[in-house]
This record gives structure tokens, C-alpha cells and sequence, in this order.
């Protein structure tokens, strides 16, 4: 089971500028060109305004983690050797909430509330995830 692959997000037409961006370290949204608002998920039309114009804007990549919880169960083959690891949702200063995984510290030390930032892991020689690490607020 080394050689597992990991599970992997389907690449979509409308994520696919969100992967090309973050394989070159951007985190980058879609915004809508008509009322601002950041699309999160991606969508084809805007939630607040129903606009099809949008951008795929840079964000800061700062936030704060909303919630969170520790796996202790692999639900694919690829996470048993990663027992156990956390599963976070993190609001963006830009105000999306996206899921991802909080690294470079201890599952015990993650708080509700605490300030990180976007750092990003290579998975495949095509994929790069988005993930956040602590910072100083």
C-alpha cells in the first residue's frame, strides 16, 4: 500500500484554473466582476447576484480556522499511514470557508479562532493542494 495513490479531486472545467493557479503557489477565487462577491464553491453563475462575469482574483491566502476534527480512521487506503490527521474548515479574510488540512503543528494544538496561512503541497507531478499553517496573528 506504499504505492497508493492519494484520493484525488476531479478536475472540472470550472476548477481547473483554481489547480493551474495553485501549481504555480497561487491562491486565486473566482470573483464576480459585477458585485464582488468571491465564488466558493465555483460556480457558473454568482450566488448573490446571478452575474456570469467573473475573475479569478489572487487571495491573501490569510484566515482563521472555523472548525475542525481529528480523524483516527483511514477512509481511503492512502490516509492509514497518516492516523491521525485533522480535517479543517478555514475562513478566508476574503470571506470564503474552504476545507483543507492545517500542517507544521500538532492536531492537539489547533484552536478554533486561530490565525494561518496558505501554504501549498505537491501530490502528483500535476497536483498541488492548498493547506494552511499556523500564523502569527
Amino acid at each position: 500500500m506504499a504505492n497508493e495513490q492519494p484520493p484525488l479531486p476531479s478536475m472540472t472545467p470550472l476548477y481547473e484554473p483554481y489547480y493551474r493557479y495553485t501549481r504555480q503557489r497561487e491562491l486565486r477565487m473566482q470573483r464576480c466582476m459585477a458585485c464582488g462577491k468571491v465564488r466558493y464553491p465555483f460556480a457558473a453563475l454568482c450566488p448573490a447576484c446571478h452575474a456570469e462575469a467573473t475573475e479569478w482574483a489572487r487571495m491573501s491566502g490569510r484566515g482563521a480556522v472555523a472548525s475542525f476534527a481529528i480523524c483516527h480512521q483511514a477512509f481511503h487506503p492512502w490516509f492509514q499511514s497518516r492516523l491521525p490527521y485533522n480535517v479543517a474548515l478555514v475562513d478566508l479574510e476574503e470571506g470564503p470557508r474552504v476545507p483543507t488540512n492545517i500542517v507544521d503543528m500538532r492536531n492537539e494544538d489547533i484552536r478554533i479562532g486561530m490565525p494561518v496561512e496558505a501554504v501549498f503541497e505537491d501530490v502528483t507531478d500535476d497536483l498541488t493542494l492548498v493547506k494552511f499553517k499556523p500564523r502569527k496573528a
